[in-house]
């Protein structure tokens, strides 16, 4: 079937006919329908003057979605005023021409207070595409970025969300709605890296802010949006002074943790004891949805930041639930179950406005730990991973399955990186296994569960 979608002929020419789309109503107010000449009769030519068509129509639908009501009110005055100075002569006689910059000014307009037509109009005068005021933005640069990563789900969900706490949090630190990228300047971004560490903000968060916005503007250079030097490039941040690491309980402070463990009901003593014994951090365990709970081998898997993306994609991995932990794991899993419940932790789901997972369960840990263990920041429910891990390296497991077990990046080759599929759940097991003996020594007794 010949391809004539959008294509009309007329005098043996090819004119491109569509409805104006509505997303685009604002650009083009006084049209209903495209109807132009493509100037050719050629058929072939014709398809491919019109793919080029509806990609600017698409192209203009992007921009416009991301872009504000002010700029989306210059940008139809710009198209209105660019289709007035092509007709140059709007009016008069041959003797006595209207020119359409007399016709078109702000003042004969009555729009002289409406800055949006006032730069519009100087801009098309002077023949200039764009002015650095309705240039694009920061925020207009990051739904592009987010776009982008999602499209070729370059970045965890996580990871996203952080982008969008940077962008706010400078855009808040320099007072205003929005940032023209065309206006961003070194002296801001020192300015915001000195201010936050007088706040007493870790080298290491401060960083994490300067080369979020350093990837954007990046982005927004790899596709002509920004082509001046990097005002976020070059830093130098002290990332190891004022960093806190997060230290394990002293083998008495876990032997009182386990006493008081075992008056809380299940779910609380299960999410203590993966904790420990797998590394994973707590978000990561209280959305676990029971789908991503399988066997493998005889041996049961806990498929963690499968569903709700981790914080970074080696986060994403299959663990084993150590044999000591299967009873009271099947107990809570049936509960789960019974209630028709999607996680496996149904009483601790909790969800702040910010997506944080676990903030109940978080809380409930705290308060166990600040009333009866220690109140020192550095120790809480990370201190399990802590320990995990020193386990591990004390049993000689390898670097890389022990990455695999915690959800590190492995730092490996090309072919394990792109190729592997991973250790079996049978190796995974029995190297977990001797971490789990490991930690019995460290607290001194094999610890009891039930």
């Amino acid at each position: 079937m010949s391809d004539t979608k959008y294509l009309r002929p007329r005098h043996n020419v090819w004119y491109f006919q569509k409805r104006v789309p509505k997303a685009l109503a604002s650009l083009y107010p006084n049209k209903i329908m495209f109807d132009e000449s493509l100037e050719t009769g050629d058929i072939k030519e014709a398809r491919i003057r019109r793919d080029i068509f509806l990609g600017k129509l698409r192209q203009q639908e992007h921009e416009l979605a991301h872009t504000s009501p002010e700029k989306q009110s210059f940008l139809k005055y710009m198209e209105e005023l660019k289709s007035s100075k092509a007709q140059e002569i709007v009016g008069g006689t041959p003797e006595s021409p209207v020119l359409w910059e007399d016709v078109c000014d702000p003042i004969t307009q009555s729009k002289e207070n409406d800055s949006a037509y006032v730069e519009a109009y100087y801009a098309v005068l002077n023949d200039k595409t764009e002015v650095p005021k309705y240039g694009m933005t920061l925020k207009e640069l990051l739904k592009r970025f987010i776009q982008h990563s999602e499209q070729e789900d370059l970045h965890t969900s996580g990871t996203r969300d952080r982008y969008k706490k940077t962008v706010d949090l400078f855009v808040m630190f320099n007072n205003v709605k929005d940032l023209p990228l065309k206006e961003l300047t070194r002296d801001q971004a020192t300015a915001f890296i000195s201010h936050y560490r007088q706040k007493n903000l870790s080298g290491a968060t401060v960083y994490g802010h300067i080369s979020r916005l350093k990837t954007l503007i990046e982005f927004a250079y790899s596709h002509s949006w920004f082509t001046s030097n990097n005002p976020f490039d070059k830093h130098k941040i002290n990332t190891i002074k004022g960093r806190q690491y997060k230290q394990p309980f002293t083998p008495e402070e876990s032997k009182k943790l386990i006493n008081l463990i075992k008056h809380e009901p299940p779910a609380i003593r299960l999410l203590v004891w993966l904790g420990l014994y797998t590394g994973a951090r707590i978000s990561e365990l209280v959305s676990i949805p029971l789908s991503a709970i399988n066997e493998e081998d005889g041996i049961v898997m806990l498929g963690i930041a499968t569903e709700k993306k981790g914080k970074t994609k080696a986060a994403t991995r299959r663990v084993p639930v150590p044999d000591r932990c299967l009873k009271l794991f099947h107990k809570v899993k049936e509960a789960s179950k019974s209630a028709e419940s999607h996680y496996l932790f149904k009483d601790l789901v909790s969800v702040r406005p910010d997506g944080r997972f676990g903030y109940h369960a978080t809380k409930v840990i705290s308060d166990i730990k600040r009333k009866h263990i220690t109140k020192r920041s550095d120790k809480g429910f990370h201190s399990f991973r802590v320990m995990m891990s020193t386990a591990l390296q004390r049993v000689d497991v390898s670097e890389l399955v022990s990455a695999r077990l915690v959800g590190h990046k492995t730092g490996a080759t090309m072919t394990y990186g792109y190729y592997s599929i991973g250790y079996t759940a049978k190796r995974l097991a029995e190297e977990q296994a001797k971490a789990v003996l490991e930690l019995d020594n460290y607290v001194g007794q094999e610890i009891d569960l039930n």
